[in-house]
């Protein structure tokens, strides 16, 4: 894939649009099989990395139909651009009932207002799918 260059920036991006999905979960404090899943598609966007340690993360064997988790890089700066899609799935142990009330209350107010009944951040995934582009910086 690339020769990564140790002390060299790299630019990361993905080769067409709508190709970046970010993935949210939510777990309940006091039950937590108990999970809210928000994925959020995005038209562009770019990690910044460091060679040094790349070839462990990013190497010949990426599929672009699996993609990659640009989190878990170890990124100097990023930027994702224009979300175009979301979906909210719960976990299936959330009653109907509750899923009403928890999704009328995202809308409402947003992701950040789950904490305040008793929900907090579990994790964020972002993927980068299809062709990527790599460029030193």
């Amino acid at each position: 894939m690339v020769d990564w260059q140790s002390g060299i920036r790299y630019r990361i991006s993905t080769d067409g649009k709508k190709l970046i999905e970010q993935i949210s979960t939510y777990a309940k404090i006091s039950d937590y099989d108990q999970k809210i899943t928000h994925k959020e598609n995005f038209r562009s966007g770019w990690v910044e990395v460091l060679g040094d340690d790349m070839s462990y993360y990013l190497d010949d064997s990426y599929d672009p139909d699996i993609g990659t988790d640009v989190w878990i890089f170890p990124t100097e700066d990023h930027e994702i651009l224009d979300g175009v899609a979301d979906d909210v799935s719960f976990s299936e142990n959330i009653s109907e009932d509750e899923k009403e009330k928890l999704k009328a209350l995202i809308t409402e107010h947003g992701f950040e207002s789950l904490e305040e009944i008793g929900w907090e951040h579990d994790d964020t995934e972002v993927y980068f799918f299809g062709d990527l582009n790599i460029e030193e910086k």
